[in-house]
């Protein structure tokens, strides 16, 4: 018996579903070959695609607002050519010029050595700026620091795979005959992890260039960098070989005298300033007038009205933002009494952070938006935790902690004990990397001491200040 052929519509629908699965394939093959973009076409489209990765020095996110030594580069060249930076994020170092091969980018904005097997991959800018390959190693009382390569024999050094810190390690053990064992981590691990690794005793020694180095030696004190490995090494940015006229400009930028004194106060912004943390002086809690924090307590207490809070706790956080100096600036560019990032006033319309009264005004609007941010925190003495912590790093982060406590069973709206602990884990790339969050990397120990000194403060104006 002949079969019935189907009826017309559903030929019809058949057809149209293979039609639409070529197209969809179709798509995608041409978005895998997607090719990285020359000047001309990034000037017409009006958008530079800059890879980049998520890094305590490079880009990170502090209190809201984009930030980091790569980052602030890459933004100052896409205004200078007038286009729209694209930040394309790549959460693996070792995928950087993956991404750009891919045609994912235009340009890698991140210092990577030159070497030749990356030059046969991608062109290199200019160089930006050189650094020696260091040893980081424990500061001991009872060893002495490895001084001489050939103390390496035997030893365990722990490197990104692929990095240049391999590469240079691997020469070091063939060139003078020493059996070291080499122990790679995965891309997604920065030097900066690494370093603080060696601090906390997790591994024993790791390679980092000597300008990160030194950005964390007041950080960790512990640690030793004085130990050379390389010669001076070249660092750069990276482009396509398709993209010859993105090549020739950004080098003439960059030998630009305007750029090289632009990137020279940014090395001093993330390279020398960020963790120079100075130990706080132990001052008095109030002046000699009784009942007074400040000279600008008439101030405090009218704004503290308007958000309902203790003025005493308001001014337990201008002591710990600014200690009640109204011209004080943050190596990140906070400004003024309450320390408020510019973007942050320009949301209320506010912009001479230097007045004492236009600061408070916009700190306290600023507040007022963090209550409305965390009003499902039904406890108040909790909420205000949230809204400090908020405050000092910014919601997003916060956010990303109380998803990370909701996935790993704790509660989500309580701080200590539960939100706090995973606020300090955001440092950490197991954690600030994981699918639920959304902000990346983040000092978190900061505001965790941030909000735990202020309430401290609070409290002892408590005993000492009346009401």
């Amino acid at each position: 018996m002949k079969k019935a052929k189907p009826p017309y519509h559903l030929n019809r629908t058949i057809f149209a579903g293979i039609a639409s699965a070529v197209v969809l394939l179709a798509l995608a093959f041409c978005n895998f070959l997607r090719t990285p973009q020359d000047l001309d076409a990034i000037k017409k489209s009006g958008k530079l695609r800059v890879i980049i990765a998520y890094d305590p020095i490079n880009y990170f996110i502090y209190k809201g607002t984009p930030m980091g030594y790569s980052y602030e580069l890459a933004r100052k060249f896409s205004d200078d050519i007038g286009v729209e930076m694209e930040v394309v994020l790549v959460r693996d170092l070792n995928r950087l010029l993956l991404a750009l091969r891919a045609g994912k980018g235009d340009l890698v904005a991140h210092n990577l050595t030159i070497t030749g097997i990356r030059k046969l991959e991608v062109n290199f800018t200019e160089p930006i700026s050189y650094t020696r390959q260091v040893l980081v190693q424990k500061k001991t009382s009872n060893d002495k620091p490895i001084r001489k390569l050939g103390e390496l024999d035997g030893k365990t050094v722990h490197v990104r795979s692929g990095s240049a810190y391999y590469t240079q390690l691997k020469k070091i053990e063939g060139s003078i005959k020493i059996d070291l064992n080499i122990l790679t981590v995965p891309g997604s691990k920065s030097t900066g992890e690494l370093i603080r690794e060696v601090s906390e005793g997790k591994i024993a020694y790791t390679i980092a260039d000597r300008n990160i180095a030194e950005a964390h030696s007041s950080l960790y004190p512990d640690l030793d960098f004085e130990t050379i490995i390389s010669d001076n090494m070249p660092l750069a940015w990276t482009v396509s070989k398709r993209s010859p006229e993105l090549l020739a400009t950004l080098n003439r930028w960059l030998a630009d005298n305007k750029t090289k004194t632009y990137t020279n106060l940014l090395q001093n912004k993330y390279y020398r300033q960020q963790y120079s943390f100075s130990k706080q002086a132990i001052q008095a809690f109030y002046s000699d007038k009784a009942g007074e924090i400040s000279v600008y307590d008439p101030l405090i207490k009218k704004y503290a009205k308007t958000i309902d809070w203790d003025w005493r706790l308001l001014a337990s956080l201008l002591y710990e933002e600014s200690r009640f100096d109204p011209q004080a600036v943050s190596w990140a560019g906070a400004m003024g009494l309450m320390q408020l990032m510019p973007g942050t006033a320009r949301m209320f319309r506010i912009t001479n952070l230097f007045d004492p009264e236009a600061n408070m005004k916009a700190g306290t609007l600023y507040l007022e938006y963090l209550h409305k941010e965390w009003r499902e925190i039904p406890d108040p003495k909790n909420r205000i935790r949230f809204i400090l912590a908020s405050y000092n790093a910014g919601p997003g982060h916060v956010r990303d902690a109380q998803e990370l406590a909701r996935k790993y069973g704790r509660d989500p709206e309580v701080w200590e004990g539960s939100v706090e602990r995973y606020m300090q884990l955001k440092s950490d790339p197991f954690y600030y990397r994981d699918e639920v969050t959304d902000f990346g990397y983040c000092n978190g120990i900061m505001p965790v001491n941030y909000t735990r000194n202020i309430l401290g403060r609070y409290s002892l104006y408590n005993q000492v200040i009346p009401q």
